[in-house]
């Protein structure tokens, strides 16, 4: 049995809290938050991108509930702390609950900045613990078939992939942290990450990226909504689009279209087109998905490799700032009109 501690009850840490209750090997044995209400397990305020029913009031006896990190990183009956708080606060209580020798989890994106990322990663090596930043997209069914499909070259090598991410203006995060740049990111860190992450995981991180975008539109000045082409020395062709200034009707979507020699892979979370191959020779199928979503995929990964004293290699800590790396170059990108090169 794997004892989490979960940072952060926002949206994402209610999510989390749910995915660990409903696996055998872990149990939440502690939370903390700055919200005595919360504390109390009155979550009515709390909003997403994802409807959750669960989480309006909650029976957390039994579990040890603190006002303080410190003091959550402090319990000897934690094994994990699992860290879902806004992006400007990672890097901060990541390195003191490994300090503290807890293996840590999370919330993507590691950080806000790639200096932010190596300090994380120098944390974790000198005490010796995991650390995992929870890209779930990697995890997420209809994406993580495309990458065995792709990885097991039955279909040859990839000529071309397009991927998207649109979203509504996301104004229920806490204190509206989302709309802040220097507390999000913006879109491109936020948001558009995951496919720039999932770009990375299926054919490495490119050698330059050429942005277009615009800002100022759903928040202050951050960019809302970016359109990338990846460049790889020699093909392929590959494009992502993300942003969070879809009028409000909009709602959410995601989804990709990648052509092989012999093979044409799509989905649509919108269109409700799930995961379907469309073989050269004029077959179309759907293959077998894993059951449940990215969250409980990352999360039961995670807990199994702490139980099994086992490194996570799904996505390590490097992979997560090349994720953070390639988005800065982008919007570098879309602010100087110009190509970038990853360096």
């Amino acid at each position: 049995m794997v004892r989490v501690g979960i940072l952060g009850v926002g949206f994402m840490g209610t999510m989390h809290f749910n995915t660990y209750r409903a696996y055998r090997r872990a149990k939440v044995v502690a939370l903390a938050d700055t919200d005595p209400k919360k504390l109390k397990g009155d979550w009515s305020s709390i909003a997403g991108n994802i409807e959750d029913k669960r989480a309006a009031r909650v029976d957390l006896s039994g579990i040890r509930l603190y006002s303080k990190p410190d003091d959550l990183f402090a319990d000897p009956d934690v094994d994990v702390v699992d860290i879902t708080l806004p992006t400007f606060l990672h890097a901060q209580f990541a390195i003191a609950a490994l300090k503290a020798g807890k293996h840590v989890v999370c919330e993507k994106p590691m950080a806000l900045s790639v200096a932010d990322c190596r300090r994380m990663i120098a944390a974790a090596e000198r005490a010796g613990r995991f650390l995992m930043v929870a890209h779930c997209i990697r995890f997420w069914p209809e994406y993580k078939v495309l990458k065995e499909i792709v990885s097991s070259r039955k279909y040859g090598k990839v000529l071309a992939a397009t991927f998207w991410r649109k979203s509504a203006t996301p104004k229920w995060s806490w204190k509206n942290w989302l709309m802040a740049d220097e507390r999000s990111g913006g879109a491109v860190v936020d948001l558009h990450i995951h496919d720039t992450d999932f770009v990375n995981y299926l054919l490495g991180p490119p050698k330059a990226v050429f942005s277009r975008g615009f800002a100022g539109v759903a928040t202050k000045s951050a960019i809302d909504h970016i359109l990338t082409q990846y460049i790889y020395d020699n093909g392929p062709a590959v494009a992502a689009e993300g942003g969070w200034a879809m009028a409000p009707g909009f709602g959410f979507n995601h989804g990709f279209c990648v052509v092989l020699e012999k093979a044409t892979i799509e989905h649509d979370l919108k269109g409700n087109l799930r995961l379907t191959v469309h073989e050269r020779g004029g077959k179309t199928y759907k293959p077998r998905l894993p059951k449940g979503d990215g969250y409980i995929g990352e999360l039961r990964y995670f807990v199994d490799c702490v139980a099994a004293g086992r490194e996570p290699t799904v996505v390590t800590p490097q992979d997560a700032l090349n994720a953070l790396k390639v988005c800065l170059a982008e919007a570098r990108s879309v602010r100087t009109g110009r190509l970038v090169r990853i360096r």
